[in-house]
């Protein structure tokens, strides 16, 4: 670097925008100039990244309290700082040792005086910043670092009800309650215990458009869960709900929305997931599916609702899915395939008491899905034994003409050659992926040329096709493995007005009782 001998400030410091702060900070000790450019920098600087814009990154090492101090006293104008992920901190600060703590910490940033927000993925921290700094924001998404299950008895946080934060992403933590976060959007909560007898009778967070629950261990008296489901229905702009072994009572989620649906209750959500809920009713998934009709496109349906009568119910609602890609069926979440405690160990740590058998849908039900999901781009079928001929799901009025990709995993009664005819139907296939599929050696191995009870060798039964792409073929090697289908991409179509939601309710509910 060569540092023209001039008073203009530009000039003197204008390099330092391009430099990570750890190399400015390294650059005072080179020369008295370049020591003189780093202080004026500092000194009108109002956003600092100690991580240079890798948030999973630590910061740089090396810092105690009274350099961390002497640093951000040299930022006098900071509004925001990124990126302040410590490795380690002690929790108080030890007499005789340069330590670095959080009183040390919350000193440095009440140096301060225009700080508006910090970025931090350090549960104590971001807890005494609420406490004792409760008017700065906490930046980005918070994602605490070393979650774990079972969950560390040191993984606790508190959160208020006036915390300004937008996104909490916890991850083995134990959490008293899920109080009213007026400013809270993106709420994700895996493998947390909530410890209060009734950890969401504040709950009311008007302003989510995520939230997504699997694995924790809570309350298992299932009217505790009622003030949840209500506030969320609350929430107009809620867009994602995932639930996944969330023990809420069955029916709930039917009489919520059909108190709440004409005032937007759940009518803006684009994805829908049910993993392992213990009491979930069909007409639960139901009520849902159609009051969100006009914007769902991804749902992911757990095997104990993955039924012939959820879909027949759906086609004599007559509904339309303009924007509708992806359908995950037999939906188990990937924590429970690849978990390797037995059920017993897992009450043991208070997640719900389920056990999930594989889904029962049949021919007729995957032929009723083509015809109520016309649109549809990415399809994962999982652990569905009572499926036998693929062929059968398509008919002449309606055909997945935008089906892309397909994932059949453990389903070992589908017919190889049911299932070439059904593939030669899929005009813009590009992706199929078969994992645990052919477990005894179907007819006619050798004429399609498959190696019995593998599935490598499919591409052969198929290489006459006329496909454009090419399809590739994948043979997944990882036994029990969860498969995701591909991406969602939400479209852009029409709405049908509202009234046209008018009395589905009750078409569903009739045939669901008829199934």
């Amino acid at each position: 670097i060569t540092l023209k001998t001039t008073d203009n400030f530009n000039h003197r410091c204008v390099f330092c925008r391009y430099l990570p702060m750890k190399d400015i900070m390294c650059m005072e000790c080179l020369s008295r100039k370049l020591r003189e450019a780093v202080t004026l920098y500092l000194r009108v600087v109002k956003v600092v990244d100690l991580c240079a814009g890798h948030w999973w990154e630590y910061m740089p090492s090396g810092f105690t309290d009274s350099s961390f101090l002497l640093l951000l006293k040299k930022m006098p104008d900071l509004e925001q700082l990124y990126g302040l992920h410590p490795r380690y901190l002690e929790r108080r600060r030890i007499r005789g040792f340069e330590a670095f703590s959080i009183p040390g910490v919350l000193e440095a940033l009440q140096a301060c005086p225009n700080l508006l927000g910090v970025e931090t993925s350090h549960l104590e921290l971001v807890e005494a910043i609420w406490n004792y700094m409760p008017q700065v924001h906490i930046l980005g998404k918070f994602r605490n670092r070393n979650g774990a299950f079972p969950i560390p008895a040191e993984n606790k946080l508190t959160v208020p009800i006036n915390a300004k934060i937008q996104t909490l992403h916890l991850v083995g933590v134990n959490v008293p309650e899920i109080p009213c976060v007026s400013m809270l959007r993106h709420l994700y909560l895996k493998w947390v215990r909530l410890t209060k007898p009734q950890p969401f009778k504040d709950f009311l967070c008007v302003s989510l458009r995520t939230f997504v629950m699997r694995n924790c261990a809570g309350p298992t008296n299932s009217l505790k869960y009622v003030p949840l489901i209500t506030g969320l229905a609350s929430a107009r702009n809620l867009e994602q709900l995932e639930l996944v072994r969330v023990p809420f009572l069955g029916g709930l989620i039917q009489h919520v929305v059909e108190d709440s649906w004409r005032s937007g209750g759940f009518r803006n959500l684009h994805t829908i997931a049910f993993g392992a809920c213990k009491n979930a009713l069909e007409v639960d998934l139901g009520y849902l599916i159609i009051t969100a009709a006009r914007r769902l496109h991804e749902l992911r349906i757990q095997p104990s609702l993955t039924k012939d009568g959820v879909f027949s119910a759906l086609k004599m609602a007559e509904l339309e899915f303009p924007q509708f890609e992806t359908l995950h069926l037999g939906y188990v979440d990937e924590f429970l395939l690849q978990c390797k405690m037995s059920h017993s160990e897992l009450v043991k740590y208070g997640l719900a008491d389920v056990i999930e058998n594989p889904g029962i849908i049949t021919d007729i039900g995957i032929k009723v899905v083509n015809e109520v999901f016309t649109n549809i781009k990415y399809l994962l079928i999982y652990n569905c034994p009572h499926l036998h001929n693929p062929h059968h799901w398509i008919t002449d009025q309606s055909r997945w003409s935008r089906l892309v990709d397909l994932t059949l995993v453990r389903c070992h009664a589908i017919k190889l050659e049911s299932f070439s005819q059904f593939v030669e139907l899929l005009p813009s296939l590009e992706f199929i992926c078969l994992d645990q599929m052919f477990r005894e050696p179907p007819k006619g191995c050798a004429r399609v040329g498959l190696s019995a009870g593998t599935g490598i060798g499919v591409s052969s039964a198929l290489e006459n096709m006329d496909v454009e792409p090419q399809i590739e073929l994948k043979e997944a090697e990882v036994e029990g493995g969860d498969v995701a289908p591909g991406p969602s991409h939400q479209a852009t179509a029409s709405q049908p007005p509202d009234e046209e939601q008018a009395g589905l309710t009750s078409v569903f509910h009739n045939q669901c009782l008829e199934q």
